[in-house]
């Protein structure tokens, strides 16, 4: 169920090729979504309270599940790192059927901070260490299972 792919390489085999750099894949399986917004409440005692919705924790905690179980190390801290995101969404059927891409939520940019907020201190220190991101949104072509594809890498040419 967890397709993974991670490429190591020694030093001596980067002395060789400056191209190669670790790369590792993550499929995580079932509807992608997007990062909603915290819930801000005032308390009566005047204090604000935000909270996060419980949809957003529990797609971030099957995200880093997927993870853990992959069993892959964290990049190394200080790592500049690319990260590539793939959706795969259902076609509704109301959808017509010249539309090959889809034009409606999840937005992108909330699934990639859906994404790198929930593999903070996991596959890396920091979401900072980011310094390239693209964001891809498909449908699903039948029987394929609707997915979220998560390719980091370490950043080529720093």
């Amino acid at each position: 169920m967890i397709e993974q792919r991670a490429q190591y390489h020694t030093k001596a085999d980067l002395r060789q090729s400056e191209t190669r750099h670790r790369v590792i894949r993550l499929v995580v399986l079932g509807v992608p979504m997007g990062k909603q917004r915290a819930r801000t409440y005032l308390r009566a005692n005047g204090r604000v309270r935000s909270v996060t919705p419980e949809k957003t924790k529990t797609a971030e905690a099957v995200i880093r599940w997927y993870w853990q179980e992959s069993h892959q190390e964290p990049f190394p801290p200080e790592t500049a790192l690319e990260m590539t995101i793939e959706l795969y969404l259902p076609k509704p059927p109301s959808a017509p059927k010249k539309r090959q891409r889809p034009t409606v939520k999840p937005d992108w940019d909330n699934c990639g901070k859906l994404v790198s907020d929930a593999l903070n201190s996991l596959a890396y220190d920091d979401d900072s260490r980011i310094v390239d991101a693209h964001i891809h949104k498909h449908y699903v072509k039948f029987p394929e299972e609707p997915r979220l594809v998560i390719e980091i890498r370490e950043a080529r040419g720093l």
